[in-house]
């Protein structure tokens, strides 16, 4: 089954002259194993793309379909738990509550789907390893580095049964070396039969998706297999 179905999706803010027409009828599809990198200027329309993937914001028009599901026919509550338990989210303001540490950070959505506090702490701690942070477990936010801010964020994308992983330029605030980690970890979670969608302005690391689509104005202009083609689309931008 598909993960993730944008079907002829349009979203416009206001209305008439004034009307701002963030996407215009995008189809995009993601299956189980495949990371779509996602490229365009900025205005062009790629975090509405998450937003409305990720059940944050509502078409004007079109369907967004997570795993079978029409996200616009599901009441609050299941549309809340299917957030919570199914998908994944790295903001690019990162969205990390400054009264909590990393790993109660990791851990939230879990306990707040229900998991008992020793076992969402122990997948919480799990996820942080992975991005290498079980050392600033104990830590807030602000006694954090940005790029460590930015892991524990990827982290807390990644905990639990996550099956579809949207990242909004998930490396921005990293080191090469270390956006290269992150990007190795989010790669080895496609390969386990995640989908994902990958923001990024970056042909480097576009290059570890399956397929790149640009965006321009809203609209789908491009899309090719792995890089090195992306290079040629943003050459064309």
């Amino acid at each position: 089954m598909t993960l993730l179905d944008l079907i002829d999706v349009h979203r416009t803010h206001g209305a008439g002259e004034t009307a701002v027409h963030a996407l215009r009828g995008v189809c995009l599809a993601v299956d189980p194993g495949e990371l779509v990198a996602v490229m365009g200027p900025s205005g062009s329309g790629k975090s509405t793309l998450l937003n409305l993937a990720g059940g944050l914001d509502s078409p004007t028009s079109g369907q967004v379909v997570v795993e079978g599901q029409v996200l616009a026919g599901l009441p609050r509550r299941r549309l809340a738990a299917l957030r919570r338990r199914r998908i994944g989210y790295v903001f690019q303001n990162l969205n990390l509550l400054p009264s909590l540490t990393a790993v109660e950070n990791v851990a939230l959505p879990l306990e707040l789907d229900g998991v008992g506090v020793r076992g969402a702490r122990r997948l919480a701690l799990a996820s942080l390893d992975t991005v290498g942070l079980t050392d600033q477990a104990a830590r807030f936010p602000d006694e954090l580095s940005g790029g460590q801010q930015q892991r524990v964020a990827i982290a807390r994308a990644l905990v639990g049964d996550r099956r579809l992983v949207l990242t909004d330029e998930p490396t921005g605030a990293l080191d090469s070396e270390t956006g290269e980690a992150v990007l190795r970890v989010l790669r080895t979670r496609i390969d386990a039969g995640a989908g994902g969608i990958l923001v990024t302005h970056e042909a480097r690391h576009a290059a570890w998706a399956d397929r790149v689509v640009f965006l321009r104005d809203g609209a789908v202009v491009d899309a090719s297999g792995p890089l090195p083609t992306a290079d040629q689309l943003l050459g064309a931008s």
